[in-house]
């Protein structure tokens, strides 16, 4: 579970104990003889992944994987040409052979000045604390030894719990548990060489409920970086509470509203944004942001973090992708933009560092920018006490069409659901409306911020009181 509040001192990271692995010593021995021969650079990104799913339905575990992949990924690099290429698997042949992939397009890539790996001080730069996965709260292993049957139980209570809820609740939609265990090692031709090891949990699940006609739905999920902090039956109750308090929702009158929006719908809203943070957005010219660092555009109330070193964050490591120790970023503060997020290429363009922010989509691609663990700070205000204050409002906890929001003209206008908050209370369930603005000029325009900051996977938010929201109903 991420901890905002747990303090890790800046210093040299070191790699994580089991980050080991023979088969990546053999990569990282053919990989370099093959490039000191042919008198190139090279960047290699080995990973080991086990993974465990299982799903329950009608109180039976209905689909159980158990799984471990291991590949890597590799550019090279000549006279300012880059190319890459990849492997699954991690035998000597498809090593060889993604090599000479990569090799071989070398020769069709075209120049790029500020194509370059990243230097041995990106990564070793001294300082006296040393990170571990496990101070970073990304390795755990206390789920090591608890036997599967005790991990199908828990699942399978999570079901019942659901539909013992409440008796409108009439189909509890397969929950599901996964567990992971990955080994990382990163090294490149200019001296560094990482490993890390990360475990990751968690679980899902979503309802249906009905009363009559009238239908509802609701989830919730969990995730740690250690077993025992799963809340199985906290997030089987939350998913039903949801379901059930949706039933009976009708619309709302048009209009300008004052709109809370909960913590998980702030934090889609901020997703929206989070692209024009990216330097090779701004670069292209498809960023809200481009030109604006060092200026005030939004609420001074709204501080946006990306910390690639929060304790237990689901994006928190050690390293980027390009082998870069991760770092703490205040991006905007106090609605006053700060910087950006760089990769090493995009670093050398404007000037400056990499701070850390290269990302790998998929072991099949080559890194691109990316942000880590990217939130809005939290407040100081109880939730109840900002619902109290909304003399006649919305409490939004769920938007949809998410996907057709412009991230780059900030244009919005999603269908929502939650309830309208009359005299300071919930007084019914809203569905059947839609929100609409501008991203800018809605974080311009933050009222208050709740103290309720919650990790959505790697993105995270408190909940959000916004004023003169345009709301369409009825």
């Amino acid at each position: 579970m991420a901890d905002v509040n747990k303090k890790i001192t800046d210093g040299e990271l070191q790699s994580g104990a089991e980050g080991g692995s023979p088969l990546f010593d053999s990569a990282v021995s053919i990989t370099g003889d093959y490039c000191k021969n042919k008198g190139i650079e090279f960047e290699l990104y080995m990973f080991n992944s086990k993974v465990l799913k299982m799903e329950s339905e009608d109180g039976g575990i209905s689909n159980y994987v158990n799984a471990e992949t291991d590949g890597l990924n590799i550019r090279l690099l000549d006279k300012k040409k880059m190319s890459f290429s990849y492997c699954l698997g991690l035998e000597s042949d498809k090593i060889l052979n993604a090599l000479d992939g990569a090799y071989s397009l070398l020769k069709y890539m075209e120049a790029d000045e500020f194509a370059e790996f990243a230097e041995k001080e990106d990564y070793y730069n001294g300082g006296k604390d040393i990170y571990t996965p496990e101070k970073l709260g990304v390795y755990s292993e206390d789920g090591k030894d608890i036997d599967i049957d005790k991990k199908k139980s828990l699942l399978l209570e999570m079901e019942e719990t659901a539909y013992s809820y409440d008796k409108k609740i009439y189909k509890v939609d397969k929950p599901s548990y996964s567990e992971t265990l990955i080994n990382k090692r990163f090294c490149n031709s200019k001296g560094i060489d990482v490993s890390s090891v990360k475990t990751f949990y968690e679980i899902f699940l979503s309802v249906a409920s009905r009363n009559g006609e009238d239908t509802g739905s609701g989830f919730d999920f969990d995730f740690s970086h250690g077993f025992s902090t799963l809340k199985f039956k906290k997030a089987a109750m939350n998913a039903a509470k949801k379901g059930v308090d949706q039933l009976g929702a009708r619309t709302v009158s048009s209009g300008n509203y004052p709109v809370v929006f909960d913590n998980y719908t702030s934090s889609e809203i901020l997703g929206i944004l989070k692209q024009s943070f990216y330097a090779d957005s701004v670069y292209k010219k498809k960023s809200l942001l481009e030109g604006k660092i060092g200026k005030k555009i939004f609420s001074d109330k709204l501080d946006i973090i990306d910390d690639g070193l929060l304790y237990g964050g689901a994006l928190t490591d050690m390293f980027d992708r390009e082998g870069v120790k991760m770092k703490t970023k205040v991006l905007c503060s106090s609605g006053t933009i700060n910087s950006y997020l760089y990769d090493v290429r995009y670093g050398k363009i404007y000037g400056v560092k990499s701070s850390g922010n290269s990302a790998g989509r998929s072991f099949t691609l080559p890194p691109d920018v990316g942000s880590t663990n990217f939130f809005i700070k939290n407040g100081e205000t109880n939730i109840l006490d900002i619902i109290s204050s909304i003399k006649e409002g919305l409490y939004i906890t769920e938007l949809m069409g998410l996907h057709m929001a412009k991230p780059y003209t900030g244009e919005f206008s999603l269908g929502a659901a939650g309830f309208f908050v009359k005299n300071g209370k919930i007084d019914f369930p809203v569905k059947g409306i839609a929100v609409s603005g501008n991203i800018m000029q809605l974080f311009n325009g933050i009222s208050k911020i709740a103290n309720d900051l919650r990790f959505f996977g790697s993105a995270g938010s408190p909940s959000i009181l916004f004023e003169n929201i345009q709301v369409s109903g009825k």
